[in-house]
């Protein structure tokens, strides 16, 4: 039985990301779902993509985090601020085809992406929002 479980760090000026627990990892606990989390340094926007299939749910872990949503084929939009210290804590549910971006707001945050597919780069396009 592994006791610690290491990830590598994906370093950019905008922040990081680090995977947490996938099904790729195939001698790994909790292989049912693909998981990970995303650093993004104060008044950074990161993400700027959709996918054709993979769904995906979020949330706050640290700070303020606005995410900007848009559906790439009829252009309905939608934001939502996500705050670790609020009353209630936030889920949001990405749906293929909705374009996403996530921007931290007055400093650092950091959110929890939550999926049942590893990041496959070809069902990832990029997109301004």
């Amino acid at each position: 039985m592994k006791f610690v479980l290491s990830r590598r760090k994906y370093f950019s000026s905008s922040g990081f990301l680090s995977e947490l627990v996938s099904s790729k990892y195939k001698k790994e606990p909790f292989r049912k779902i693909h998981s990970y989390f995303v650093k993004i340094n104060s008044g950074f926007v990161r993400a700027k993509h959709y996918h054709k299939k993979k769904k995906e749910w979020l949330t706050s872990v640290y700070g303020k985090t606005l995410l900007k949503m848009k559906n790439i084929k009829n252009q309905k939009k939608k934001e939502y601020l996500l705050d670790s210290e609020a009353k209630t804590q936030k889920i949001i549910y990405i749906p293929p085809y909705w374009a996403h971006s996530l921007k931290a707001i007055n400093k650092d945050s950091v959110i929890v992406v939550f999926s049942l597919n590893p990041e496959d780069i070809k069902d990832t396009v990029p997109y301004e929002i």
